[in-house]
This record gives structure tokens, C-alpha cells and sequence, in this order.
């Protein structure tokens, strides 16, 4: 027999069954009713229903995004205001849990024990979360100075919690990054954009090309603000604008070659319509615009050695 419930009976039904549930302390059974209920259903009841089931879940995150969607609803019930402060801390929004806390204090008629408890949770979830920040970090240093012995994926995930270190830290792990062959360029790239970002002004051997180059992070700009990129997008737009299904797959080669250049790039890349038009020719040779491409001068020379360099190393020829 089937247990489908035809509309208009649904949320009525559904309401009701999840309420069951909740008193049966049946709550993933209830979160699943709750959640056919508010689809159609966004009342300040049902929200509140449905916050207090993920709050109990555990699934704080997903519960304070429900509950701020009537958080007015929520700061103005001197009963429901506690549910909406409890998943600021346990979201780790301090600041504003503390305003709140404050302001609901001045109050003479507050409930002062509740509160006290609501403090409480306050101090302990911001020690717990001090705590687990101080274990990941000095576990993120461990793994930045044994990251050669990694995976590739497993070295993207270090390098992204190593966000979590302060620049002192970072700085002495730096030359290790660097110099260590079983680490990826990638790797380096993206561990030297965190430096810059932070504005280190430490000096540095940086491996480009198989020299060790002397790189100063704070002197450095991030990938995405090189002068070089915004130039070359406009140049492709410009040379095939009568053929623009070529242009992405063309940046899409030009983007990894310069990855490979960076920190470098600009310093490289002298002439963009050069640049450009030596890949257009490479994946369009039949490009009348470039049959005769050749360098006319030494700087283009020299572009067009660097090039196949790239050539090489990506295996197009």
C-alpha cells in the first residue's frame, strides 16, 4: 500500500509526524518530515521547529542558516533569543554573540541564570576552538616539513591549511618548500602566493627553470594581478574575434604556460601580440594572419625560445 499523501493534507501531516518524532527523540526521522514541510512552509514555527532539529543533529552550520532567515523573529522572543545566540557560538561568531549577550543583560528583568550559561558556552566554545586551532597548526608544521613525502593532492591540502600559520612560522618552513625536489612547481607557486599575501619581506632562493632565482614576496604580485594576463585575454579577443570558439582552449594553453613563468611572467613576456600570435599559429597554423609569423628582432627571438621551451615541456610538438 502506498504512503503517499496527496496534496493539501501534506504539510499537515508531515508537521505532525515530525513532531512525533521529535518527542520520540527521533530526529533524523523528524529532520526528513521538517525539511518536505518547509519547502512550501516557511512560517517562524517551522523554522523554529526545523532549527531546533539541526541544532540537536549537530549540524550547526545548517541551523543557523535556517534560523537567519527570521533572525528578527528570533532576537525579539526573549525565549527563542537563547536557540539564535547558542548558534552564533557554536558558529564561532563571537563578536556578535557577545553584543547580543551584553545588550540582553543590561536588561533588569534578563534571565540572569540563563544567561550565566549561555556565557559559559561562550568561554568554553572559544577555548575549545583555541585548542583545536593550536593542534592543527602545530600539525600543518609538521606535515609543511615532511611535505616531500606527500601525494600531490595530499600537498594541496597542506599548502591550504598552512593559512592557518602565522607569517614567523611560514618563514622558516619557506626554504624547505622551495629547495625540496619532491615538492611540485605548483606546490612552491602556491605556498609563495600565501607569502606575498602576507607581505613577507624575507628574501628567498626560489627554483625557476633550473636556477635558484632570489625572490622577495612582498616585492611580488599574486598570479591574478599580473599585468601580463588582463593584455593577452584582450589581444586573443582582438586576433580571433572572427573565430571565438578558438579563444578558450588557446588562454587555456597560455594560462598553464604562464603558471610555469610565474613569478616571472612579466619580466618574460615582453611582447604580448608576439606572444599571442606565436599560439595562435601553434594551434591554428592555417591562420592567415600569422603564416609568416617569425621573429623580426631579438626580443622576439628570445620569446620565441622561451616558447619552445613551453613547447617541449607540455609535449605539443
Amino acid at each position: 500500500m502506498s504512503n503517499k499523501i496527496e496534496f493539501p493534507y501534506n504539510n499537515k501531516i508531515y508537521l505532525r509526524r515530525a513532531l512525533k518524532s521529535i518527542e520520540q527523540e527521533h530526529f533524523e526521522e523528524a529532520l526528513n518530515y521538517i525539511e518536505k514541510v518547509y519547502e512550501t512552509n516557511k512560517t517562524q514555527y517551522v523554522n523554529r521547529i526545523y532549527t531546533f532539529v539541526l541544532y540537536t543533529l549537530e549540524r550547526y552550520e545548517e541551523a543557523f542558516e535556517i534560523a537567519s532567515e527570521h533572525k528578527t523573529s528570533y532576537l525579539e522572543d526573549e525565549h527563542q533569543i537563547f536557540m539564535f545566540v547558542l548558534l552564533l557560538i557554536k558558529n564561532h561568531q563571537f563578536i556578535e554573540a557577545e553584543a547580543i549577550i551584553q545588550k540582553e543583560t543590561e536588561n533588569t528583568s534578563f534571565n540572569k541564570e540563563k544567561w550565566e550559561t549561555i556565557k559559559q558556552n561562550l568561554r568554553l566554545e572559544r577555548e575549545q576552538l583555541s585548542l583545536e586551532i593550536e593542534r592543527k597548526r602545530k600539525e600543518t608544521i609538521t606535515k609543511l616539513n615532511e611535505i616531500g613525502q606527500y601525494s600531490m593532492f595530499e600537498q594541496s591540502q597542506i599548502i591550504n591549511d598552512a593559512h592557518l600559520l602565522k607569517l614567523k612560522d611560514l618563514q622558516k618552513i619557506a626554504p624547505n618548500i622551495f629547495s625540496n625536489p619532491f615538492v611540485s612547481g605548483n606546490i612552491q607557486r602556491a605556498f609563495l602566493e600565501l607569502l606575498i599575501k602576507m607581505r613577507d619581506e624575507t628574501e628567498y632562493y626560489f627554483p625557476w627553470f633550473n636556477e635558484m632565482k632570489v625572490i622577495c614576496p612582498k616585492n611580488l604580485m599574486l598570479f591574478e594581478q599580473l599585468h601580463t594576463i588582463p593584455e593577452i585575454n584582450k589581444a586573443l579577443e582582438n586576433k580571433l574575434h572572427k573565430t571565438p570558439s578558438m579563444i578558450e582552449g588557446i588562454r587555456g594553453e597560455i594560462i598553464n604556460d604562464l603558471l610555469l613563468l610565474y613569478p616571472f611572467v612579466d619580466e618574460v613576456i615582453t611582447d604580448v601580440n608576439y606572444w599571442v600570435d606565436s599560439y595562435i599559429f601553434l594551434f591554428d597554423p592555417s591562420n592567415q594572419m600569422n603564416k609568416k609569423l617569425k621573429p623580426k628582432n631579438e626580443e622576439q627571438k628570445k620569446l620565441q625560445d622561451w616558447i619552445e621551451r613551453l613547447n617541449i615541456i607540455a609535449q605539443r610538438k
